[in-house]
């Protein structure tokens, strides 16, 4: 027993001497590299401290020498931005949107180019979204024509997509041999469950190229669109840090009235728009709408026939603003014939240019004027 107690003790003694030898070696190899810490301790260190990793891919590539890669890039024109070469190979979408009460928020306006906010009946306005550089999955709700969106329309040449129309929307739209897309006579559309019918028609880019192609319209349009500054450029106007629309004043009956509103953030040089107070979102991914560029064209409009339709003069000529980088200045506009585009001034007769990214329209009546807060 004593004999085994001597061999245990002599096995422990020897492991213990084979530790500290290597104690020791490791102890004169680190002292040469002290100053030095092993990736695998980096990699600890940064985990304890919780260093965040942050990988930003940028949109467009630089080469070794700093220059960026512009290799297959073209200038959207309709945003001013670079964009694949392929998308000039696509013909534009124009998109009428509802925007009654029940049927926000909308589906797809965040990925559209340009957007037009126009009175309808009732005071409530209709959007008509211009897709280009994005092809949106999932459209919505779509809403009939109307004459004044149709005449907007075809300065772009696009698929123009409602679902009916008054009966000068539809004969206008035969007139201009347009490459129409009607969801009362198309299979492209169809009615989503969380939204009541009539504010409940949808469709894709997918189904309505489809449908294009169908009816043997022509697949490729470059439209026209304004010019643009090559890098963000100051108006120099006077400051518009906040912009407010009151389309329809609040009554007895609808103490909300609708008020559309902008709010300028100097950080990213963009617009968050509002509607009646509340951030105006997309419906497919929440986030809330922004833009660059804001036109506001006033325009002579009136009640013509007892459904409360409009009449909305964008042939001829008037005034409006341009708000961009937080700041406003007067323009003014013209429109020869309704398959001309619209052009716009300064108010010394030069053309204006808008900063790269989105604009927005706000077609505003004749007479009245927006709120701003500088």
């Amino acid at each position: 027993m004593q004999n085994n107690k001597k061999i245990i003790i002599a096995i422990a003694i020897g492991i213990v001497m084979i530790i500290v030898i290597i104690g020791i070696v490791f102890a004169i190899r680190s002292g040469n590299n002290e100053n030095e810490t092993s990736e695998i301790e980096k990699e600890i260190i940064e985990k304890e401290d919780n260093v965040p990793i942050i990988v930003v891919e940028p949109i467009l590539e630089e080469d070794d020498q700093g220059e960026v890669d512009l290799t297959g890039k073209v200038i959207n024109p309709l945003t001013g931005l670079y964009v694949d070469d392929s998308v000039l190979d696509r013909r534009p979408i124009a998109v009428m949107l509802d925007n009654l009460y029940s049927a926000r928020p909308q589906a797809a306006l965040s990925e559209a180019d340009i957007v037009y906010e126009i009175l309808a009946e009732g005071r409530i306005t209709r959007y008509m979204a211009i897709f280009y550089s994005d092809y949106p999955e999932l459209i919505g709700p779509v809403r009939s024509a109307r004459p004044y969106f149709v005449e907007k329309a075809l300065e772009y040449d696009p698929y123009y997509v409602h679902v009916g129309g008054s009966n000068q929307a539809l004969k206008d739209i035969r007139a201009y041999e347009m490459a129409d897309i009607d969801g009362l006579s198309s299979g492209s559309f169809w009615r989503v469950s969380h939204k009541r019918i009539p504010h409940n028609m949808y469709t894709s880019s997918k189904v309505l190229i489809e449908e294009g192609n169908r009816k043997g319209y022509t697949k490729t349009k470059v439209p026209e669109f304004l010019s643009f500054n090559d890098d963000f450029l100051a108006l120099n106007g006077t400051k518009a840090s906040e912009i407010t629309f009151e389309y329809k004043e609040p009554t007895p009956t609808d103490r909300t009235g609708y008020t559309t509103s902008y709010t300028y953030n100097n950080e990213n040089k963009l617009y968050y728009r509002y509607t009646n107070g509340e951030p105006h979102v997309d419906e497919n991914d929440q986030n809330q709408l922004t833009c660059t560029n804001i036109i506001v064209q006033y325009a002579k409009t009136k009640v013509i026939d007892n459904e409360g339709r409009l009449k909305v003069d964008f042939i001829g000529s008037g005034t409006g603003k341009l708000y961009t980088g937080g700041e406003v200045i007067d323009i003014k506009w013209d429109k020869s014939s309704a398959h001309t585009s619209t052009s716009f001034y300064k108010s010394d007769g030069t053309p204006i240019k808008l900063n790269p990214g989105v604009t927005w329209f706000q077609i505003f009546e004749t007479g009245k004027s927006e709120t701003i807060i500088q």
